[in-house]
């Protein structure tokens, strides 16, 4: 069943077509989120939140304007940027760069450039150690253990790099 069908069932209150809805998105939804706060409770607060306004507001869609996919994805986003507002730490040229480069046309384009540059910019800050670690895991899709035997290291610097370098 297509997007379009799913949100028209749940907009007439099927709960298993919000059953499917969320098999499909709760992954997708999370990953944004995370990548745009980098801290999983928040992201798992707002994969929660766009849900609840999925399901209350779903007839809001309109296949005319997008795909439902980047429907979802900007409203990850922006709850994502709301919740980066509140936090004092970030910064505001940072975020400035993320609202600046938005499109409602591009938004797949925005949302993973956004990513990649958020991503780069602190990996930049971590020890190459840490870098070359999470780098391996999350690029090459290496095991742990795989890290460890191409870096020559040990497997608990291995996961010890990779653990504080995502904190």
């Amino acid at each position: 069943m297509d997007d379009y069908l799913l949100l028209e069932q749940m907009s007439a209150g099927n709960k298993e077509a919000f059953d499917e809805f969320y098999q499909r998105y709760h992954q997708y939804i999370f990953q944004i989120a995370y990548k745009v706060l980098a801290n999983r409770p928040e992201a798992e607060d707002i994969t929660q939140e766009v849900f609840i306004e999925i399901y209350q507001k779903c007839d809001q869609y309109q296949a005319s304007r997008g795909s439902a996919k980047a429907w979802v994805a900007v409203k990850t986003r922006s709850r994502a940027i709301d919740r980066l507002r509140k936090k004092p730490e970030v910064l505001a040229d940072k975020l400035e760069d993320i609202i600046t480069n938005a499109s409602p046309a591009a938004d797949q384009f925005v949302i993973e450039k956004m990513e990649k540059d958020i991503l780069r910019a602190a990996l930049l800050k971590l020890p190459l150690s840490q870098q070359q670690a999470i780098y391996h895991m999350y690029y090459d899709q290496f095991t742990q253990k795989e890290i460890a035997l191409t870096t020559n290291r040990p497997l608990g610097s291995v996961k010890s790099s990779i653990r504080y370098g995502l904190q």
